[in-house]
């Protein structure tokens, strides 16, 4: 559900994992300013796709000005902001079950990966519990009508499914919060598989990015036969695209889209000289029907 006045032009932007130095220069790139009627803000929105948190901690002080500026954003009628994988998991963390356990594992990996977020609000504090609140306010997903977007996955069942447990604009009920973390009760995979993508076994272990072993992989489900290719123009971040030939593409120059119907904004802005992408969608001549054209992505390197 959508409550806001809507504009033509949506921009959206990938996983931003704290670095609003990147924001800010993609936000040149798109004449996107707050303070110029003549800019493309006057007849455009950014829809943010998640993971505006958790970084290397030389990063860490940038996490407030980054969600200062999100929120005010999306508070101003500028933007629109889902819930990425990293929000969840800050709930999680920060979430205490009946028993009094955490309902995510204060764990060494877990740590690791939070941390920088933690030493920027301090773990625990007011400031800590305000943008608690503020990402279990953000909806899992959104859905324009000619475009959708969602962080990891659009699996048409596992919507219908978990739609019981959200609020009228797709956010997580309050009540809903600990089974979300619960891995005997439904919701769990209905988050795991839209937020951090569904997974399979993979050939042989792996160890991931984070220095963890996996045994499992993420589904490229846009191109997977076990999923039906959407028929409406959908917007993914989190697969942290590196290199597109693993995703039977070429190899990573400029971003193109995954298919005619998906386009990933998420390549790895988080490191240095990664690019934050950034895809941008005119509701008034694009229809549900259209494909995705590679022109339409904006981006910095820094």
């Amino acid at each position: 559900m959508l409550d806001k006045k809507r504009k033509e032009n949506l921009y959206f932007i990938g996983d931003i994992h704290a670095r609003e130095d990147k924001l800010n220069d993609v936000l040149k790139v798109i004449n996107f300013d707050t303070n110029n009627s003549s800019s493309s803000c006057a007849g455009g929105q950014i829809v943010f796709i998640g993971d505006l948190i958790d970084n290397h901690p030389k990063y860490s002080s940038a996490h407030l000005a980054l969600l200062n500026q999100v929120e005010s954003l999306v508070n101003n009628n500028h933007a629109f902001c889902i819930m990425g994988n990293h929000e969840f998991n800050a709930i999680g963390w920060a979430t205490k079950k009946q028993n009094d356990d955490c309902a995510r594992p204060h764990t060494e990996n877990n740590y690791k990966q939070h941390n920088a977020f933690l030493d920027c609000v301090e773990e625990c504090s007011s400031e800590h519990k305000r943008w608690i609140t503020w990402f279990k306010s953000l909806p899992l997903f959104l859905d324009f009508g000619s475009i959708r977007a969602i962080h990891a996955c659009w699996d048409e069942e596992a919507i219908k499914c978990i739609t019981p447990y959200l609020n009228k604009d797709n956010s997580l009920k309050e009540e809903h919060w600990e089974s979300a973390f619960d891995e005997t009760h439904e919701l769990y995979a209905l988050c795991e598989i839209l937020l951090k993508s569904p997974e399979r076994d993979a050939a042989e272990p792996f160890v991931d990015k984070t220095g963890k072993t996996r045994t499992k992989e993420r589904i490229q489900w846009w191109n997977d036969p076990e999923y039906a290719e959407p028929t409406i123009p959908t917007v993914i971040g989190h697969y942290t695209i590196t290199d597109l030939s693993g995703y039977g593409l070429s190899q990573l120059g400029s971003p193109i889209t995954l298919s005619n119907k998906v386009v990933c904004v998420d390549y790895n802005a988080a490191k240095d000289h990664n690019p934050l992408v950034c895809y941008q969608f005119n509701q008034s001549t694009c229809g549900n029907t259209s494909n995705l054209s590679n022109e339409n992505f904006h981006y910095i390197k820094n």
